[in-house]
């Protein structure tokens, strides 16, 4: 009858106490050594870490009122580095120069007539988001929870409303199957007044209420009331006009995504859907002439998934993924408006980029 080995407490085939205590001891500083690798690895792929490439200063009352006495632009910073988030102001007439960094850290950011709206994701365990409205002085007035991730951000010129798109459980609309809310904010209260599935919409004068639809991009008109935005139902995508104070908006063209209106408002700039399920979703950036109906492509030939925003009545700002740096670093890019040209960096670093005027 066989027997089983019984180790030795003192040696043998058995482990005696002062290797299991060395052994112990190498398997700690291994996974020191593991989780230090870890950590230099993680923060070499965090954006915020590292060195920024890009001149930046710490936003001052000064140095916001010397910006902010000219046109200038407000934007995302995306530039790797501490200011990486972070809302960031640019004057116009010097694109160049060090870049004054707000304390304000968003997603989406947009301004107009001193007001400002801010988007942004508190990312954890259970990630959530928020909205907040801010003042020339990038102070934050109001704050409101949202119910999805942050995806398109207006100010309406006189500073009274802000609009904004929200992919509800992280959908993307570049999925056939997705969910939007689009939402309008009384800047003065940070009261939410509605969003646009509750407005009484029209396509040929019959009342739009599929329950598949769904609202994106608002852009809106001088007078802070009209506006313009997508309204998609099932595979069909519409230009939608609309009017704020009564609720209503209808149909006036199809195709456009994401339309942003010309200063002079004779035109919107927007996305076209080139792509498909088999091929993948592509965009090409168009404007259209609301009068004539007159429509041509931009001299923008890649996929621009953006609301772009004017320069002035002949240019256009979009961002774009830098391709080296996969998709966390955003460069704002410039094309003329008329299909002449060709596309042109205008700020590297930013996205999500606002021309503000002063009031």
């Amino acid at each position: 009858m066989s027997t089983k080995h019984k180790p030795s407490k003192q040696g043998g085939t058995g482990v005696g106490a002062g290797a299991k205590i060395a052994l112990f001891v190498a398997l700690v500083v291994a996974c020191i050594g593991v989780g230090i690798g870890y950590v230099l690895h993680a923060r070499s792929n965090t954006p915020s870490a590292g060195r920024a490439s890009e001149p930046t200063v710490t936003a001052t009352q000064a140095s916001l009122a010397a910006v902010m006495a000219g046109p200038y632009l407000v934007a995302r910073n995306t530039d790797l580095g501490p200011a990486y988030g972070k809302v960031v102001l640019l004057p116009l007439a010097d694109l160049t120069g060090p870049r004054a960094v707000t304390p304000l850290e968003c997603d989406r950011v947009a301004m107009a007539h001193g007001v400002g709206l801010c988007l942004t994701a508190d990312r954890g365990v259970v990630t959530t988001y928020r909205g907040e409205i801010f003042d020339a002085n990038f102070h934050i007035l109001h704050e409101f929870p949202l119910p999805g991730l942050p995806s398109r951000a207006r100010v309406s010129p006189d500073g009274r409303y802000a609009a904004m798109t929200l992919f509800v459980y992280g959908d993307s609309y570049a999925s056939t199957n997705f969910s939007t809310r689009t939402m309008f904010v009384d800047t003065r209260s940070g009261k939410l007044l509605s969003n646009l599935e509750q407005f009484q919409v029209t396509d040929n004068g019959r009342t739009v209420n599929d329950i598949s639809r769904n609202y994106w991009g608002v852009t809106f008109a001088a007078d802070s009331n009209r506006f313009y935005a997508t309204l998609a139902v099932g595979t069909s995508i519409h230009l939608i006009e609309g009017d704020l104070a009564r609720r209503e908006a209808h149909t006036i063209a199809n195709g456009v995504e994401c339309p942003s209106l010309s200063p002079d408002g004779t035109r919107v700039a927007y996305k076209l859907r080139t792509g498909g399920a088999l091929t993948g979703v592509r965009w090409r950036l168009h404007v259209l002439d609301l009068a004539t109906g007159v429509d041509h492509a931009l001299a923008e030939t890649r996929s621009v998934d953006d609301q772009v925003e004017w320069l002035d009545d002949q240019r256009v700002l979009y961002a774009l993924p830098r391709a080296s740096s996969g998709t966390a670093v955003h460069d704002t890019w410039v094309v003329l408006a008329d299909g002449t040209g060709s596309p042109q960096i205008f700020v590297r670093g930013t996205e999500s980029p606002t021309v503000t005027r002063t009031p």
